[in-house]
């Protein structure tokens, strides 16, 4: 009898479980395809982005060796121009030298900066201002280079610019511009 029983406890229960089993199937089979799904995208999402970052990446991203060596080269880029500045300002300091005495100014020009040429030197003035304007060319095999330079001095009311004088002493060339001692 309790065979009997429990085959018909099981029945009854069975016929209880069959439509929720009939439900939770369809549901089963959904969540397992929206998960296959979901699986295969995040797959070929990674494995997409691991061969865009290795393609692309040697391009703009070098290693840590290679972006070390580019940083010292810009560096020693930067030193060397840096080298180069101070020594054309200490070159170019050294092209005009003035020099003042109790009665004149003297502006000496080093002509060897300008080919050694006083005509590469040309000497204006307008009002109380004296600009000194130079050009120099030097010409190789495969290139061309062109240097100018320019100077202004401002001077007080009694400098006479309008006397000065310009002459060539061996490399220099010498401008005097007298200075008027009259108090009026």
């Amino acid at each position: 009898m309790e065979e009997n029983q429990t085959q018909k406890e099981l029945e009854t229960n069975k016929d209880e479980k069959q439509p929720i089993y009939k439900n939770t199937s369809f549901l089963k089979t959904l969540m397992i395809g929206f998960l296959i799904f979901l699986g295969a995208y995040c797959a070929f999402y990674t494995v997409a982005d691991w061969h865009m970052k290795s393609m692309w990446g040697r391009a703009f991203m070098p290693n840590f060796r290679q972006m070390e060596r580019m940083l010292q080269k810009d560096m020693r880029t930067m030193n060397n121009f840096m080298k180069y500045e101070k020594n054309f300002a200490k070159k170019s300091a050294q092209v005009i030298h003035l020099e003042q005495t109790k009665d004149s100014y003297k502006i000496l020009i080093d002509l060897r900066a300008f080919d050694n040429n006083e005509k590469n030197v040309e000497v204006n003035t307008n009002g109380n201002i004296l600009t000194i304007n130079g050009r120099s060319i030097r010409r190789a095999k495969n290139n061309e280079q062109i240097s100018e330079f320019q100077q202004n001095y401002l001077f007080g009311d009694n400098v006479m610019l309008k006397d000065l004088t310009k002459e060539r002493n061996g490399n220099y060339y010498v401008i005097t511009i007298p200075i008027n001692d009259n108090d009026d």
